[in-house]
This record gives C-alpha cells, sequence and structure tokens, in this order.
C-alpha cells in the first residue's frame, strides 16, 4: 500500500466516502454545483451513485461546452451559464490558463505559472444563490439540498448570497486555502465562522489534493442539523 496510496491519497479518499454517506444520512436530493468547470465533481457524484437532481454553474463558455456534453443524456443534471455571488449583475472574471483557477479576484502569484496566468477577461452575468432559489421555486427543497462551492476565494461571496436561506440548507462544502492565493480573499477561518455562525458543524477537513505533503486547500463539508423539512 505505501507504493500506491500517500496520506493524502487516503484523506482525499475518505473525505468522499464521508460525503457519500452524508448525502444519504440527510436525504440529499439537490446538488447546487458551484463552480461545475466542466464537470468534474458532479461526475464524481455520479461515480459514488448519487442519483438525484444537479444544478451545475459555470459562466465560461468553453468549460461550460465541455459540461454540456458531460450532461447530456443525464436527465436530472442541468447546466446554467452565470457565475454565482452576493449580488445581481455582471462582472469581469479572471479567466486562466488552467480554468479551473479562474477567479473574480486575482492570483497572489500572478503569471508564475499556468495556474495563475490570466488568458483572458471576460465579462460574465452574476446572480446570487437566493435569486436562483426564489426563481426556481427551491425554497421547500432546502432541507434536502447540498451547495458545494469551488470558487477560487470567492466562497464567502457565494455564501452570503444566500442570505436568509442559508439558514435552511442541509450540507456545505467549500473549498478552503491556508494561506492566501487570491487577493483580498478571507482566510479560512472568517468562511467557518460564518458557517457555524449559521447552525452548521463541522464535518470533515480534507486535502483537495493528496499530491502534496503540504496541502494549501481542503475542502470543508459542515451539516446543519437545524435544517429539516
Amino acid at each position: 500500500m505505501p507504493h500506491f496510496l500517500n496520506s493524502g491519497d487516503l484523506a482525499v479518499f475518505a473525505h468522499f466516502l464521508g460525503l457519500r454517506r452524508w448525502l444519504d444520512r440527510a436525504r440529499i436530493d439537490l446538488v447546487m454545483d458551484i463552480g461545475g468547470n466542466i464537470g468534474q465533481f458532479a461526475s464524481a457524484l455520479r461515480y459514488m451513485g448519487y442519483c438525484g437532481d444537479i444544478l451545475s454553474f459555470e459562466p465560461i463558455p468553453d468549460a461550460f461546452a465541455a459540461l454540456s456534453r458531460r450532461m447530456r443524456g443525464d436527465e436530472r443534471w442541468h447546466g446554467i451559464q452565470i457565475a454565482i455571488s452576493d449580488h445581481v449583475g455582471e462582472d469581469t472574471l479572471n479567466i486562466m490558463e488552467a480554468t479551473v483557477y479562474s477567479s473574480f479576484r486575482s492570483r497572489v502569484t500572478q503569471n508564475e505559472s499556468a495556474s495563475d496566468t490570466v488568458r483572458e477577461k471576460l465579462l460574465v452575468p452574476v446572480r446570487t444563490l437566493k435569486n436562483i432559489i426564489d426563481q426556481m421555486n427551491l425554497v421547500s427543497r432546502l432541507p434536502r439540498t447540498f451547495i458545494k462551492s469551488d470558487t477560487q476565494g470567492y466562497e464567502l461571496s457565494v455564501l452570503r448570497g444566500l442570505g436568509k436561506y442559508i439558514d435552511r440548507v442541509k450540507l456545505v462544502q467549500c473549498e478552503l486555502s491556508s494561506i492566501p492565493l487570491y487577493d483580498g480573499s478571507p482566510f479560512m477561518t472568517e468562511i467557518i465562522d460564518f458557517l457555524h455562525e449559521h447552525h452548521f458543524q463541522s464535518v470533515s477537513f480534507a486535502p483537495v489534493s493528496g499530491e502534496s505533503v503540504r496541502p494549501l486547500e481542503f475542502d470543508y463539508l459542515c451539516v446543519n442539523d437545524a435544517a429539516r423539512p
């Protein structure tokens, strides 16, 4: 086993196993996939056996095209080509050479690698989750909803955009960084404190990738026990 798995890989694997159990335990039947990119996370959920509804949000045109191809034939997986924020309108997105690192914020290590080199700046539509929930009549489903946010330093804005509905959502997973990776991004404890203020309790804290012995980014999963149908 030491030749195939390191402690980071085991932590990532254990996190996904735990997430799969929580999807069942919380009876989740709607996943809001914020920062869907080309559908990697949603596809992983399907691979793990999740069969409920998925709404993936992705504003980058070529990434959304790839996402659309991946969704094809899955009647319970739908995509919306917008970004999610704490306001409604338009914002300029920094699209990186590696699109998974694209953000409304600038990288601290700008232009040092593909992950932080801006390919183009694109004006994209932004909406709040509260706006989406109201428009799609999803309020009654929130106690069975899992929100995943992977928005490269923009997680707190996504969560604040829930408004009053954050107290009704059952599960949240967001990506946190142990050091500032984007200019002006909140420190990880600020995001955790915000979620704790809204009744969320920690479930899992795992490195995003098992490749590094000193990971900089973590997937943080938390549950709101007060959210009931």
